[in-house]
């Protein structure tokens, strides 16, 4: 019977992850080129809008640059991972990332000598569309930066991360908006520029982690079939990764069920902002604090990532559908909770899971279509909501989850992966 690796534990486990990663520099250098790297794009929306204000009189042209350069950079970013990874994702990140930072330095440039229109729209479309696809590339370079056994703690404190970084990035944007909105804009620039210094090859420490997995069992010698894939196989023809793709695309309609339908459902029971504001601070604790005790006890748990994934998918159904039916502020408070605490455990499974069913070779790609794909789920929740009613909305939250879970029978990871692994032979 063939194995899956997402369905197969990794042994040995480390009994503290989180102790031997706090130890390890790599990963934390990691981790700081990951945080540089997302700040601009959650900077971008309320820095764009409050420079648009001040230099041009309104918030039109800081919506279009949001808008409209967004778009083309979801379309083209799987294409453009592909060309990283010919190209050579090592060596070419941190200069594509030196290309984004120079474009968003151009945009804020732009809006201090009132430049055209069309000037800004175009640095703001080279600054986007040179970064947009990097971030595959970067979840890419976790593999040479920690043994793979480590992989999943390490996922976990990113998603903890990943919720600082939400929180935190508003208020840098109104810190160096003090001095002036320009400095925003630069500031993202800067942040780029900064990442890619540090993203820089270093093959001294690419061979260290090598040789810290030969030692530490990386390799494994009946779940991994990502290392031995044809890369014909590659991305779309995989039906392990689609499953994963639909369960991610999951993942980002709950979230945006629940955060952009936190406003419009307190307001049905008479609330405001201050109300959807907690209900939002609640559902970024309980991720947190659920991706911090994931990261230490990942490796202990003895059921596959898969079910990891349905078990997780299936709690949040449940969550969404408390949120849109129960009555009471203590109701949704508790429905968001739950929302939360299964947040960073799915995105740290649904990132860690791809990495054995692609070809290494396609991995760059693979992320950055994951991304993508959350992007839609997120941005199916905001068009729901513009066509349906509050409540409607929030009852279809579950649906794109409902999906991936029936998609489960013919594409998951475990039926897929002997047909990938018969065809690689």
């Amino acid at each position: 019977m063939t194995t899956d690796a997402t369905d197969a534990p990794e042994r040995p486990a480390p009994d503290r992850p989180v102790a031997e990663l706090i130890r390890n520099a790599a990963y934390w250098r990691w981790v700081a080129a990951t945080m540089l790297y997302r700040i601009p794009p959650i900077m971008a929306p309320l820095a764009l809008v409050l420079a648009s204000t001040h230099y041009t009189g309104g918030p039109a042209v800081g919506g279009m640059l949001v808008g409209f350069t967004t778009v083309p950079c979801i379309l083209v970013a799987p294409l453009f991972s592909r060309l990283l990874e010919r190209l050579g994702r090592e060596r070419w990140t941190p200069r594509v990332l030196a290309v984004g930072g120079v474009g968003r330095l151009a945009v804020a440039g732009g809006f201090v000598v009132h430049a055209p229109v069309w000037t800004l729209f175009v640095a703001s479309l080279i600054g986007n569309m040179a970064t947009f696809g990097v971030g595959g590339a970067i979840r890419t370079l976790l593999r040479t930066t920690v043994p793979q056994r480590l992989i999943g703690s390490a996922l976990s404190l990113d998603a903890v991360l990943v919720e600082l970084i939400v929180i935190g990035a508003p208020f840098v944007v109104v810190l160096c908006a003090l001095a002036g909105p320009a400095y925003a804009l630069a500031a993202m620039g800067a942040a780029m520029l900064a990442d890619a210094l540090l993203l820089w090859p270093k093959p001294s420490g690419k061979a260290a982690v090598e040789v810290a997995n030969e030692t530490t069992g990386k390799a494994k010698e009946d779940g991994e079939i990502a290392a031995g894939l044809p890369d014909s196989v590659g991305v779309w023809r995989n039906p392990a990764f689609l499953f994963w793709a639909l369960v991610t695309m999951a993942f980002g309609h709950f979230l945006g069920t629940a955060e952009v339908g936190a406003l419009p459902r307190v307001t049905l029971d008479g609330g405001g902002t201050t109300e959807a504001a907690v209900l939002t601070a609640v559902l970024g604790g309980a991720s947190a604090l659920a991706g911090l005790v994931y990261a230490w006890y990942a490796t202990r748990i003895g059921i596959g990532l898969t079910v990891r994934a349905v078990i997780l998918l299936l709690t949040m159904t449940a969550a969404t559908l408390v949120i849109a039916t129960v009555s009471g502020w203590w109701g949704l408070v508790a429905g968001f909770a739950l929302l939360g605490l299964c947040a960073a455990p799915l995105n740290s499974v649904m990132t860690e899971a791809p990495g054995y069913v692609v070809p290494q070779s396609r991995m760059s790609e693979a992320f950055t279509v994951l991304v993508a794909t959350q992007s839609i789920g997120y941005s199916f929740a905001g068009a729901l909501l513009a066509g349906v009613s509050v409540h409607q909305m929030l009852l279809l939250g579950p649906a794109t989850a409902i999906v991936a879970l029936a998609a489960a029978v013919l594409l998951r990871p475990a039926r897929a992966a002997a047909a990938l692994t018969d065809a690689a032979h």
